[in-house]
């Protein structure tokens, strides 16, 4: 036999759920959302301005004409067909002697020229020259703990480095390729 204070726990929370439930009604939340818009306020098309869409290309093949399109606001552009539906530009005509499209985009209808590429000159960079630096003579080379007849050897090694560089400096490169 179940304890008297569990029936009584069970009693009150289900006289408790169906009071509860009588007293909030879900049936008009998914109509009155606090998120969605007010039935009175109707939705106006943003104001686009032309220069905000960008028309930056043709593509002609086998399954027709792509218009590339390009919104500089949302740095987001698509490919579309005319009369395509489902993509935010509506490409609506082309003029193809003028290059000019007719888009259909929030409602707006636009016409865009084809946009050109602009590419200006550069200033020409100076390139700094080099300046040739006179080589140093190395120095002779000190061993530690060498033996004279060594450190005699490599202050003649030295010389001879020396002479080398002298005479490369002088004599101008010669171009020793064979045609």
């Amino acid at each position: 036999m179940p304890h008297p204070s569990s029936i009584w726990l069970t009693l009150g929370l289900l006289l408790g759920t169906l009071s509860s439930s009588a007293a909030i009604s879900l049936d008009g939340l998914s109509t009155n959302s606090p998120f969605s818009p007010r039935s009175n306020a109707v939705a106006q098309p943003a104001n686009v301005d032309a220069s905000t869409i960008e028309f930056r290309g043709v593509i002609s093949s086998q399954d027709g004409t792509l218009f590339g399109l390009y919104d500089r606001t949302r740095n987001q552009g698509a490919w579309v067909r005319q009369n395509e539906k489902g993509a935010d530009f509506n490409v609506l005509a082309y003029d193809s002697t003028n290059a000019v499209v007719t888009v259909d985009y929030q409602g707006q209808k636009l016409s865009l020229a084809l946009s050109t590429s602009k590419i200006e000159a550069a200033a020409p960079s100076m390139i700094p020259a080099i300046a040739a630096a006179p080589l140093a003579a190395p120095a002779t080379p000190v061993v530690k703990g060498a033996n004279p007849a060594d450190q005699s050897r490599l202050e003649s090694i030295a010389a001879e480095v020396r002479r080398r560089r002298a005479l490369r400096v002088a004599t101008p490169a010669v171009n020793n390729s064979h045609p």
